[in-house]
């Protein structure tokens, strides 16, 4: 992927026309300082927001993850069962520095290394059910933030969309591919993810409002450092110590403390993760 063929993507958007005129192959930028730490994350592509049960935003999964380290996450492979499984399935393979840079170079033809334009819906809409697309790019010293809230959606009144999200939603696109972005050769081979830390909220729940299928309710272990009457907003826990309990839970398995039952939501610690 170079700067001539994501410019020849562009150009198949008649409302990017101008852009791509603008454009040219003679301003390729100089990455000079690249994150390298394992807790960076280098670009990180994720949709926040939008109408969705409590719980499930806070264990959303970026839909593309690198870190400085050299590696790309994505989401596993989903099961098409309820319940599923707590934790959702999380792939990780390797990228070189050289994938790296192309994946930054793509970045750098779309423009998004430098302040964020105006993603505004056409007319002031907004779609409030609908979520943000969000695009983190952390180079140079700096970090780039693009949001856009419905990117790919049509307006309510079927107004065209706008240059800047065109573009963003092209880029969006085209990284979605990471091996052709990146090069399959500077790609290591697909494989779970495997964490060192969860991070997780316990909503308290009756369990006799889930009647079909019924939950499945099992005592919260001692030993795990954490109180779920302490983790209504956010908790932390080393893999360790839950490893076998969250690998046998579902969607439906419900933990009891006390005098009380939680529902888990559940999620392995990524790269650039806050931790609680």
């Amino acid at each position: 992927m170079n700067r001539r063929t994501f410019l020849a993507a562009l150009a198949g958007t008649p409302a990017l026309a101008a852009l791509v005129a603008a454009c040219g192959d003679d301003n390729k930028r100089t990455f000079s300082s690249i994150p390298t730490g394992p807790q960076d994350a280098v670009i990180k592509i994720t949709n926040e927001g939008g109408f969705v049960p409590a719980g499930f935003a806070f264990v959303n999964l970026p839909s593309l993850l690198i870190s400085g380290d050299g590696r790309v996450f994505t989401q596993g492979a989903m099961i098409d069962i309820y319940p599923g499984p707590l934790v959702s399935a999380i792939s990780e393979r390797s990228i070189t520095d050289e994938g790296i840079r192309k994946v930054l170079q793509l970045a750098d033809d779309a423009g998004l290394l430098g302040a964020p334009p105006d993603y505004s819906l056409p007319d002031g809409f907004l779609i409030a059910d609908a979520p943000d697309t969000v695009v983190v790019i952390n180079v140079n010293g700096k970090v780039y933030e693009h949001r856009a809230n419905a990117l790919g959606f049509e307006t309510p009144d079927g107004s065209p969309s706008t240059a800047a999200r065109d573009n963003l939603n092209t880029f969006v696109t085209l990284i979605s591919d990471i091996a052709k972005v990146a090069g399959a050769g500077n790609l290591g081979d697909e494989q779970a993810f495997v964490p060192e830390q969860y991070r997780f909220q316990a909503l308290g729940v009756d369990p006799t409002q889930y009647t079909d299928p019924e939950p499945t309710i099992v005592a919260w272990p001692d030993g795990t450092g954490v109180v779920l009457a302490d983790a209504l907003q956010c908790a932390t826990v080393d893999a360790a110590v839950v490893d076998e309990l969250f690998a046998g839970a579902t969607q439906l398995t419900f933990f009891e403390e006390g005098d009380v039952v939680y529902q888990l939501f559940a999620i392995g610690v990524l790269p650039g993760d806050a931790t609680c």
